[in-house]
């Protein structure tokens, strides 16, 4: 069967260092360079210079990947920024723009090489909604079919007004629409909260944080009346939904309880939303019971094979003790072969190029 995994990341190449050398005054700016030392690898650096982290040409070079894909049996990789990199911080619209165009730009001319092997969604200077749209046309025209976005944009909810103009482009323009999770409980102002989300601490951020910030893109999407508005607009939420799909019951039993609280909000309950809207999921939950609970809540329809490549958290053995590669849970799941077939690639098809099944 093939597989089509619409969950992996990619870094920006060496080759752009210099290119995005002018953005290095704002404080969360990342660039990749080549390393220093080592011709095989490259570093990610700071806007101080500072080297953050060494990375494997995995991460940002088309045939090192896929060779990985071969052995891994991946037919195709839906390629994104890794979200520290969509520019959300920056205040500028011309700089945010320009980082955005640089991001994707690289991408696609990965895709352009192994037109086979890849597709990519893009970045948008989503602080600058009439910029996004005309970025978001831009790379429609470069065979891009949709976009990353932030569970939040830089602490502003999806649902907030002005953002709603964004969501009908994509609808519009059929681009699908992937919300990854960064910042908010990630990485808190609130001291106490900080201290608490400290990622030294059991790796919170990204194991505990980065599900409660899934989960409240969803709920703004949802109350906001995104989805409802937008019902043929393809949303999918990385990390299994994070913890919503878990949620459901809460979330619709609290209105019922507290309608007064959700004046103004959707009409739809979680459920129908799940049900008559575009809300997919992807597969990374790391644990085959949760995976089956996630096909019961959300249908195989809706849920597609998503694997965090290239990053140690995603589902490939960096270890190499669990024997762990994209989807592996997929492939050892009691489940008939239409309905593999649909998890494995199906779904990413249709939540990527359009046709909305709702029941």
């Amino acid at each position: 069967m093939e597989k089509w995994d619409v969950h992996t990341h990619t870094v920006t190449s060496p080759e752009t260092y210099e290119a995005l050398s002018r953005f290095t005054h704002y404080g969360d700016f990342i660039r990749v360079r080549a390393h220093a030392t080592k011709p095989c690898c490259a570093e990610m650096v700071n806007s101080k210079g500072e080297v953050q982290r060494e990375v494997a040409p995995n991460a940002y070079d088309g045939a090192t990947r896929i060779e990985e894909c071969d052995k891994h049996g991946v037919t195709v990789q839906v390629l994104s920024p890794t979200p520290m990199m969509i520019p959300d911080y920056v205040d500028n619209a011309d700089d945010a723009a320009e980082i955005c165009k640089i991001l994707n730009d690289d991408n696609a001319a990965t895709v352009a090489k192994f037109p086979e092997r890849f597709q990519a969604i893009g970045a948008l200077p989503l602080r600058f909604p009439d910029r996004a749209i005309a970025e978001m046309e831009r790379i429609k025209k470069i065979d891009m079919h949709g976009i990353e976005i932030n569970s939040n944009v830089d602490g502003l909810d999806l649902d907030d007004p002005a953002l709603f103009p964004v969501f009908e482009a994509a609808e519009s323009l059929n681009m699908a629409v992937f919300v990854h999770p960064w910042g908010g409980f990630m990485m808190p102002a609130e001291q106490r909260l900080k201290k608490r989300m400290n990622g030294k601490r059991n790796w919170r951020p990204w194991l505990l944080g980065m599900g409660l910030e899934t989960a409240l893109a969803f709920d703004s999407m949802r109350c906001g009346g995104v989805h409802e508005r937008l019902p043929q607009l393809r949303v999918l939420y990385a990390h299994g939904g994070g913890a919503f799909p878990a949620l459901l019951g809460r979330l619709e039993h609290g209105a019922y309880c507290r309608p007064d609280l959700f004046e103004g909000a959707s009409k739809l309950d979680p459920y129908e939303t799940v049900k008559k809207c575009g809300v997919y999921v992807d597969s990374l939950v790391h644990d085959a019971n949760v995976l089956k609970m996630l096909i019961a809540q959300m249908g195989a329809a809706r849920i597609a094979l998503g694997s965090d490549y290239p990053y140690p958290l995603g589902e490939l053995d960096t270890i190499g003790e669990k024997g762990i590669y994209p989807g592996h849970l997929i492939e050892h799941l009691d489940i008939d072969a239409a309905t593999q077939e649909r998890l494995l690639s199906g779904t990413a098809k249709e939540w990527l190029k359009g046709g909305v099944s709702c029941d």
